[in-house]
């Protein structure tokens, strides 16, 4: 258990972080580090559809292979040693330190964990997953050491643990595939949290891409958030206390940054850091992070495997990007501030903003979203994965005209449906609209359709 003074301790560290200027610094080959302090773009949480959600993580799932350790599986992939769970707080270095295997704080009882551990066994029970369901005692009789943080994530995420069985159901063993999830995740947090905030290789990748699917304070949250879960799950001595301290935590993550983090932790599991990055471009919600890759981060999403280190401190980001890595992030004026690039891909939050910065579409061309502006599109897929260079392109007058009746007319040969083309697209993933769409430029275009 963590001491009163250490939980002190803690509490004023979680405060300090709270109210500074959040900053990322990119280190490249060409020079002196890029500071990007992220503005001027909205960086909620990128918004992701429970299908499309579900359908990611079925996918990413059918090409892994559960392990039988998802714990030890989950250290192996980012490299983190293995730990007691009972932290010490040392004063001169400011580090929060894990105890050796075996070692415990003074004073500390056994009672409480095994009193817990039957309790973890008889919520097992409850949700139909009889016996040890999230592999916690593989290494311990009793729920300690990382084992307690993982079963408050699997209590944090109630809803999103039921959409990862959804997800998993046709497989030949749901459960050890949601394990393998779930470690996979406490152990990422684990390793930027407690004691060295350092990543590399998988944990490099998976962090930049967090952050461009959350946002730099976002991701800052879920970091001081897990450290007072940390807190929390060590001083809890039942069940209801660690149950509470997940519900916590889950009210800090929210349900979008949860999904973003179990299809990274997903992608991650078996795979390399090129790997990871070569996926992450394709998952649901992409196109929208891509511009938070830009404006929170400085990077390219799709060249997001080119990050080779991040480093986490209390006030700032420290990524280190591969020899020859070419940041979007401009050096700017003094005191490190910095500013998204004129040319390549941008993104506005309205088409009234994209139209001010872009200027007219053109002579006798106007401006025509591929995936259109409608209101369910802007709440699903956010507005600047509509408002963007990408998605917005000069089509000439008539032909707009005619993608524009198009869409507003039935045509059950071409959707199968009595529904117009635009009801018929708008329950459709982003992607699947983009490609019709484009589909429905040239073929119009042709005469075709």
């Amino acid at each position: 258990m963590l001491s009163r003074g250490l939980l002190l301790v803690w509490g004023v560290m979680l405060v300090g972080c709270s109210g500074t200027t959040k900053s990322v610094r990119l280190h490249t080959s060409d020079g002196a580090p890029i500071v990007l302090t992220p503005r001027g773009v909205d960086a909620a949480p990128v918004k992701l559809d429970e299908d499309d959600f579900v359908g990611a993580v079925e996918a990413l799932a059918r090409s892994v292979r559960p392990p039988t350790h998802p714990q030890d599986m989950a250290r192996r992939l980012f490299e983190v040693p293995s730990r007691s769970g009972s932290y010490l707080y040392e004063p001169r270095g400011h580090r929060i330190i894990p105890l050796g295997s075996g070692e415990h704080l003074e004073g500390e009882q056994p009672a409480p964990e095994v009193e817990l551990t039957r309790a973890y066994l008889r919520w097992c029970e409850r949700t139909n997953r009889p016996g040890d369901c999230l592999r916690l005692l593989m290494e311990h009789r009793t729920v300690t050491g990382d084992g307690r943080y993982a079963l408050a994530m699997a209590l944090a995420q109630g809803v999103v643990m039921d959409e990862l069985m959804d997800a998993f159901k046709e497989m030949a063993d749901p459960q050890a595939m949601m394990t393998a999830v779930l470690w996979t995740w406490t152990t990422y947090m684990i390793l930027l949290a407690v004691p060295e905030p350092f990543s590399k290789g998988v944990a490099a990748v998976m962090t930049a891409s967090l952050i461009a699917y959350v946002g730099v304070d976002t991701f800052w949250g879920l970091i001081v958030g897990f450290r007072q879960l940390v807190a929390d799950a060590e001083q809890a001595a039942t069940f209801d206390e660690l149950r509470k301290a997940g519900e916590r935590y889950g009210k800090v993550m929210g349900r979008n940054a949860a999904r973003a983090f179990v299809m990274l932790a997903t992608a991650a599991i078996g795979n390399t850091a090129a790997g990871v990055g070569a996926t992450v471009p394709g998952l649901p919600g992409a196109t929208q992070a891509a511009v938070h890759a830009e404006a929170q981060v400085g990077i390219r999403l799709a060249a997001v495997a080119e990050v080779r280190t991040v480093a986490v401190s209390t006030d700032i980001v420290t990524i280190a990007l591969a020899p020859g890595a070419v940041a979007m992030a401009a050096r700017g004026t003094a005191g490190g501030a910095t500013k998204a690039p004129p040319t390549g891909y941008r993104a506005w939050g309205s088409f009234s903003g994209f139209k001010k910065a872009m200027g007219p579409a053109g002579t006798h061309k106007e401006w025509h979203h591929v995936v259109e502006q409608t209101p369910g599109n802007v709440k699903r897929f956010g507005p600047q994965s509509l408002h963007n260079t990408d998605n917005i392109l000069p089509l000439d007058k008539a032909l707009h005209i005619d993608v524009s009746a198009f869409y507003s007319s039935i045509r059950r040969e071409i959707t199968g449906s009595p529904l117009t083309v635009r009801q018929w697209l708008s329950t459709q993933s982003y992607a699947a609209q983009r490609d019709f769409g484009l589909q429905a430029i040239e073929n119009i275009g042709k005469g075709l359709w």
